[in-house]
């Protein structure tokens, strides 16, 4: 890669993230261990202002090898699943639609192109959806982890409002941007420890993560980031974006609800580890996570369809399972799935075949 290509690769976004606008406003409240006032942050290791290292980073980032697209088979979920079984599948990148007692939720959704401020640059995907946005069942509830391009897409939000009119559920100060870009969305949010009923028998808690936030150069940390438990008659769902390794937030979820029945972990966007270490796990860290959550059953996440960091695109699957045998962790109790598969979780636990 050239230097005057790394270049532009870098004033591109950045020209895009200053055309985002400046501080959102987003959110104005009492001060907490997490808010001053004016800004969010991790109380237990805060984030340091890290605009020079990410410059080095883009001049000196040497990218593993990713396809121009891969092939995917996208499937058509059924329109309800009853009952307390549980069927995943995995749409692409964060995207995971999760279908129980007849009510359909999708994390961090993004049927666009790019995970960016631009139509015309930035990480764009090689994977097509595993769910065409015409087959989606009826969705009623939509959670959005953080306001990074690639979890927070106001185009796909827009289009699952126009469609369906789901309940959205969102760290606070994200609202204001969803409902800026989408005048009408019923949305709500939730700050760290707070609850909504997301439908009969389904509560939805907003708990810490340790990531940050910022869709332009001047809004970061405006708006909260924070991990989901959905609570079930199964048992409880957690659904991790992006986060940095923290082993006393795991051991906080399992504390205030136990062992989760599954969780979703993020196992992509992390080299370099210099860098990407306080905000990205790895995947011998994902495996870690999924140990201080009492080993319940994991599924991975945000693999094989962004470039959104340095690692190729083999990488996560190949460390995940050496991180696997070296931990001696049963295969099956962690999947990755490809993009479009799909599984289910009955009661009890345990994954039937991913496919």
């Amino acid at each position: 890669m050239t230097n005057d290509f790394r270049l532009m690769s870098i004033l591109l976004p950045l020209a895009a993230m200053l055309l985002s606008g400046c501080g959102n406003g987003s959110y104005r409240g009492p001060v907490t261990d997490h808010f001053d006032g004016r800004s969010f942050d991790n109380p237990w290791a805060p984030m340091p202002n890290r605009f020079g290292e990410f410059l080095k980073w883009r001049l000196t980032a040497e990218r593993g090898p990713w396809p121009e697209s891969v092939p995917v088979q996208p499937v058509r979920p059924p329109q309800r699943v009853a009952g307390d079984e549980l069927r995943v599948t995995y749409v692409g990148h964060a995207t995971v639609l999760l279908q129980t007692r007849g009510v359909n939720i999708l994390t961090d959704p993004i049927w666009s192109e790019r995970a960016s401020p631009l139509s015309f640059a930035g990480p764009r995907r090689v994977a097509e959806p595993g769910v065409r946005f015409e087959d989606l069942p009826p969705i009623d509830v939509v959670l959005v982890s953080h306001n990074h391009y690639d979890h927070l897409d106001v185009a796909t939000l827009e289009r699952l409002h126009r469609s369906f009119a789901p309940l959205v559920l969102t760290p606070l100060g994200n609202d204001a941007i969803i409902g800026d870009a989408v005048p009408g969305m019923n949305v709500r949010a939730l700050d760290w420890g707070q609850s909504a009923e997301a439908a009969p028998g389904l509560r939805v808690w907003l708990r810490p993560m340790q990531h940050w936030s910022a869709r332009g150069l001047f809004d970061r940390m405006d708006a909260l980031w924070g991990a989901f438990v959905i609570e079930t008659p199964g048992g409880p769902v957690y659904f991790l974006g992006d986060a940095g390794y923290a082993r006393h937030l795991s051991e906080e979820v399992v504390a205030k609800h136990g062992t989760p029945r599954l969780s979703l972990l993020p196992v992509g966007a992390y080299a370099p580890r210099w860098f990407m270490a306080y905000a990205h796990m790895n995947p011998e860290e994902a495996v870690q996570t999924f140990m201080d959550l009492g080993q319940g059953l994991a599924m991975g996440t945000q693999h094989e369809v962004f470039a959104m960091a340095d690692e190729g695109y083999d990488d996560p699957r190949r460390d995940l399972a050496r991180a696997l045998g070296e931990r001696g962790v049963d295969a099956s109790r962690f999947v990755l799935p490809k993009v479009g598969e799909w599984f289910v979780v009955p009661m009890g636990g345990g994954a039937r075949t991913v496919r």
